[in-house]
């Protein structure tokens, strides 16, 4: 359980950056800080086997009273006085009925339970699971319409994981009430098999609540790679032709950030690489065949050091001039195409550099 709330708290911190993209990352949020809560102040009782503290039950109880006005946000059912009239209910009757302490460990649910014992029961776990059921269907019911991904993934993950947390409280109630009823139930017995699919539930909640964070960071990762990989062809062009550089890279971070922003910011490097191209092409000479096996991404990068070479130093315009390698009609094949080029591009000014570099004489002053 420790390493459930780590990761529950670790999904609450990942989400803060989406509190004001709309309601309802809110609410989410909200549902998820409000059940990280809950499991903090219970996991103690929960690991020494005493009774889980008041406080997690009623911070459990506001979190599924957030899940449920997210489930009305999404489907468009259901009516806020109403939520907020049952939510308020539950709580008052888990606050009378409980505030002498409610037995939750194994051991003195084995022992017996009371009748207004068993009406907290099944006001607590009635409320709970009834929510995770609604939460379980309004995942199925959105997940078909959503993008196949990341979203799809994340909807399936999450409403596996309400559906098992809803079975792990049901199967509680049933257990409370047969032992309210005089039937002997050892819930010691009982317990390692509740707490799994307790344990399951959650991780699939968790996880299914971290994908479309972890998506994004992964494509804000990928676009910051393909900006490093651009940046030494980039940095040969701005050097050449410093107005086609229309934003410092440290700008266009604050201005563009996130995954969306990621991506324009590759595509804008492209567009003033390509740009710098276009106004370096009367320098470029009519280039030799490659020779046979050379990657054309060396090729290119050959033709544009030469090209470089010609306008330093004050040459003539090519004639007859040549031109740079055709590229597929997307955006995202120049991006694969000049990543390949500036990797060729670096690779040979190093091996020139290298070259440059003569040996130092034997006794030469330091």
């Amino acid at each position: 359980m420790t390493v459930l709330a780590v990761l529950l708290w670790a999904v609450v911190l990942a989400r803060l950056a989406l509190l004001r993209r709309d309601r309802r990352q809110r609410l989410l949020w909200g549902s998820l800080c409000a059940g990280a809560t809950a499991i903090t102040i219970a996991l103690p009782a929960l690991q020494s086997g005493r009774d889980v503290p008041l406080a997690a039950h009623l911070c459990a109880i506001l979190g599924a009273h957030l899940l449920l006005r997210l489930v009305s946000a999404v489907t468009g059912a259901g009516q806020a006085g109403v939520q907020w009239a049952l939510a308020g209910a539950v709580l008052l009757v888990m606050a009378v009925t409980g505030r002498h302490g409610v037995p939750a460990g194994p051991a003195r649910l084995t022992a017996g339970v009371t009748p207004v014992e068993t009406v907290y029961w099944v006001v607590f776990e009635g409320y709970l699971v009834t929510v995770l059921v609604l939460a379980g269907w309004a995942c199925a019911t959105v997940r078909r319409a959503a993008p196949a991904g990341a979203l799809r993934g994340g909807l399936l993950a999450m409403g596996a994981g309400c559906l098992l947390l809803a079975g792990f409280g049901a199967g509680r109630l049933v257990l409370v009430l047969a032992r309210s009823g005089g039937v002997a139930v050892d819930f010691t017995a009982w317990d390692p098999w509740l707490g799994a699919l307790r344990g399951a539930g959650l991780v699939l909640f968790v996880a299914g609540g971290a994908a479309p964070p972890v998506a994004r960071l992964r494509a804000v990762l990928a676009a910051y790679r393909s900006l490093l990989v651009l940046r030494p062809l980039w940095g040969a062009v701005r050097q050449a032709f410093p107005h086609v550089v229309l934003m410092r890279p440290a700008h266009s971070a604050l201005a563009w950030p996130g995954a969306a922003g990621g991506r324009l910011r590759v595509y804008r490097r492209v567009i003033e690489i390509r740009d710098g191209m276009l106004a370096l092409r009367e320098h470029l000479p009519a280039c030799p065949a490659a020779p046979p096996g050379e990657d054309p991404a060396v090729t290119e990068a050959r033709a544009l050091i030469e090209a470089l070479r010609r306008r330093a130093h004050g040459e003539p315009p090519a004639d007859p001039g040549g031109n740079w390698a055709p590229v597929g009609p997307e955006m995202t094949d120049e991006v694969v195409w000049l990543s390949r080029v500036s990797v060729a591009f670096r690779g040979l000014n190093r091996a020139a550099a290298g070259r440059a570099r003569l040996p130092r004489p034997a006794g030469s002053p330091r």
